[in-house]
């Protein structure tokens, strides 16, 4: 969806059956993994697609798409601790 423009939060989360509450800790482990930024406009957070950094991350992930599909809870998870072990 950010492919086509920055989107406010409550717009990502609009099409999905998750709370407000989950859809902002995704969107954080994504911007804490630098693949979006976030930025307050007013009383509004939005939501931009950092197209440098996705693009790594897609090459990294297709490295492992050649033995199995991705498992991008997985995924989510190795970057929850990667970043654990940043801070």
């Amino acid at each position: 969806m950010l492919l086509e423009d920055d989107m406010a939060v409550t717009d990502v989360a609009d099409p999905f059956e998750m709370s407000l509450a989950a859809i902002s800790k995704h969107l954080t482990i994504l911007t804490r993994a630098g693949l979006i930024s976030q930025e307050k406009r007013g009383r509004v957070k939005w939501c931009k697609l950092e197209p440098d950094a996705l693009r790594e991350a897609s090459i990294w992930m297709q490295s492992f798409g050649q033995f199995e599909a991705v498992n991008l809870d997985a995924f989510e998870r190795f970057l929850e601790t990667e970043l654990k072990s940043v801070e």
